[in-house]
Protein backbone atom coordinates (compact mmCIF):
# COMPACT_ATOMS: atom_id res chain seq x y z
CA UNK A 1 0.00 0.00 0.00
CA UNK A 2 1.19 3.31 -1.12
CA UNK A 3 0.48 6.97 1.71
CA UNK A 4 1.91 10.07 1.40
CA UNK A 5 2.28 11.29 4.62
CA UNK A 6 -1.47 13.72 4.60
CA UNK A 7 -2.68 9.78 3.74
CA UNK A 8 -0.84 8.70 7.20
CA UNK A 9 -2.03 11.48 8.94
CA UNK A 10 -5.71 10.81 7.44
CA UNK A 11 -4.56 6.89 8.62
CA UNK A 12 -4.52 8.36 12.07
CA UNK A 13 -7.46 10.45 12.30
CA UNK A 14 -9.90 7.53 11.42
CA UNK A 15 -11.02 6.94 14.68
CA UNK A 16 -11.85 10.36 15.67
CA UNK A 17 -14.93 12.16 15.14
CA UNK A 18 -13.01 15.25 13.92
CA UNK A 19 -10.70 14.26 10.73
CA UNK A 20 -9.81 17.91 10.47
CA UNK A 21 -5.90 17.70 8.86
CA UNK A 22 -3.83 19.04 11.56
CA UNK A 23 -0.05 20.49 11.74
CA UNK A 24 2.27 17.19 12.31
CA UNK A 25 5.43 16.46 13.51
CA UNK A 26 7.72 14.26 11.86
CA UNK A 27 10.80 12.92 13.73
CA UNK A 28 13.36 10.37 12.13
CA UNK A 29 15.09 8.66 14.03
CA UNK A 30 19.56 7.94 12.44
CA UNK A 31 20.25 4.19 12.39
CA UNK A 32 23.36 2.40 11.15
CA UNK A 33 25.51 4.55 8.41
CA UNK A 34 22.51 6.95 7.07
CA UNK A 35 19.37 4.70 6.92
CA UNK A 36 16.41 5.88 8.49
CA UNK A 37 15.09 3.72 11.74
CA UNK A 38 11.79 4.62 13.11
CA UNK A 39 10.01 7.83 12.18
CA UNK A 40 7.28 9.10 14.79
CA UNK A 41 4.40 11.09 13.00
CA UNK A 42 2.63 13.28 16.33
CA UNK A 43 -0.51 15.46 14.96
CA UNK A 44 -0.86 18.39 17.06
CA UNK A 45 -3.33 19.20 19.38
CA UNK A 46 -4.43 19.63 23.06
CA UNK A 47 -3.92 16.71 24.03
CA UNK A 48 -2.17 15.33 20.92
CA UNK A 49 -4.92 13.68 18.20
CA UNK A 50 -2.54 10.35 17.53
CA UNK A 51 0.72 9.71 16.63
CA UNK A 52 2.14 6.50 14.19
CA UNK A 53 5.37 5.12 14.11
CA UNK A 54 7.37 3.95 10.86
CA UNK A 55 9.44 1.40 11.61
CA UNK A 56 11.38 1.05 7.73
CA UNK A 57 12.44 -2.30 6.10
CA UNK A 58 15.90 -3.60 6.23
CA UNK A 59 18.26 -1.12 4.07
CA UNK A 60 15.29 0.55 3.30
CA UNK A 61 13.40 4.58 4.32
CA UNK A 62 10.03 4.37 2.59
CA UNK A 63 8.86 0.80 2.59
CA UNK A 64 7.94 -0.92 6.07
CA UNK A 65 5.48 -1.15 8.76
CA UNK A 66 3.03 1.69 9.84
CA UNK A 67 1.76 0.94 13.68
CA UNK A 68 -0.96 3.44 14.38
CA UNK A 69 -1.81 4.55 17.67
CA UNK A 70 -5.26 7.21 18.58
CA UNK A 71 -4.97 10.28 20.72
CA UNK A 72 -4.93 7.54 24.10
CA UNK A 73 -1.67 5.92 22.36
CA UNK A 74 -3.92 2.87 21.74
CA UNK A 75 -2.65 0.94 18.84
CA UNK A 76 -5.12 0.78 16.46
CA UNK A 77 -3.81 -0.55 13.22
CA UNK A 78 -0.41 -2.16 11.93
CA UNK A 79 -0.16 -1.67 7.69
CA UNK A 80 2.70 -2.69 5.18
CA UNK A 81 3.21 0.65 3.25
CA UNK A 82 5.65 2.35 1.59
CA UNK A 83 5.32 6.47 2.38
CA UNK A 84 5.66 7.60 -1.07
CA UNK A 85 7.38 11.38 0.04
CA UNK A 86 9.04 10.48 3.45
CA UNK A 87 12.58 11.40 1.74
CA UNK A 88 10.95 15.54 1.33
CA UNK A 89 11.33 15.70 5.18
CA UNK A 90 13.55 16.40 7.28
CA UNK A 91 14.96 14.43 10.01
CA UNK A 92 12.72 16.73 12.00
CA UNK A 93 10.02 18.43 10.33
CA UNK A 94 6.56 19.78 10.12
CA UNK A 95 3.93 18.71 7.64
CA UNK A 96 1.29 21.78 7.62
CA UNK A 97 -2.52 21.04 6.90
CA UNK A 98 -2.77 24.77 5.60
CA UNK A 99 -0.49 23.94 2.88
CA UNK A 100 -1.40 20.44 1.95
CA UNK A 101 -5.57 21.38 1.71
CA UNK A 102 -6.17 21.67 -2.17
CA UNK A 103 -7.44 25.45 -3.18
CA UNK A 104 -10.46 26.17 -3.64
CA UNK A 105 -11.49 27.09 -7.41
CA UNK A 106 -13.70 30.20 -8.10
CA UNK A 107 -15.01 30.14 -11.61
Amino acid sequence: MELSVKQVQEVILETQEDRTLRTMYIHKSPCKGDNVGAVFFAIAGTPPKGYAMFLAGEGKTNEGMLHVFDELGLKRKILQVTVTDLGDYKDNDVFDAKLAKPAIKVQ
